[in-house]
């Protein structure tokens, strides 16, 4: 069986809140990079990439060609004070990956490029492009922003099964 999530950015979400017309999301057909970054405030080394995933909010490819996210994991707050934004589960997720590529540990600060580990972001200015695939076209409609029709239209007609993974997502201010 494969699985294939394709990501949609929702950030109107929030404005849809006293919506009165139906709205409707649609992706192109090419695929959107997800680009997650593993960190936590124990990590001394996470600061400059926290900074280089901070400055992609001007990146013109933003939400068109990767959308960006931040886990802050758990796993070092035993060394003395809790990290106010780690969750279990953002530790669970890069284990997981960590798994899926037969990493022997985990480790911060690791950006995951579409569920691969990508060392890429050292000495780089930009956020990375599309991946150039075509899956498909994932429509999402809401007629009261509380209940969401979501259809996928893949590109090519297999037996395949597909999950749709959605989040809610906000910038920080200035």
């Amino acid at each position: 069986m494969s699985q294939f999530a394709v990501r949609l950015p929702l950030l109107m979400v929030l404005a849809l809140q006293a919506q009165s017309e139906p709205v409707t999301f649609q992706s192109g057909a090419e695929q959107t990079a997800l680009l997650e970054l593993y960190t936590s405030e124990g990590c001394s080394s996470c600061p400059p990439a926290e900074a280089w995933l901070s400055r992609q909010r001007e990146s013109p490819g933003l939400w068109r060609d990767f959308v960006p996210l931040a886990f802050h994991v758990d796993y070092w707050d035993y060394l003395g004070w809790r990290d106010p934004w780690s969750a279990r589960e953002f530790s669970a997720r890069q284990r997981a990956y960590a798994a899926s590529w037969h990493g022997e540990s985990v480790h911060t600060p690791c950006f995951v490029l579409n569920g691969t580990e990508w060392p890429g972001w050292r000495g780089r200015s930009a956020a990375p492009k599309s991946s150039g695939l075509n899956p498909g076209v994932l429509s999402v409609r809401s007629t009261d922003s509380n209940h969401w029709q979501v259809v996928f239209a893949p590109s090519r007609a297999d037996a395949a099964k597909y999950e749709v993974h959605a989040a809610l997502l906000s910038t920080m201010p200035h």
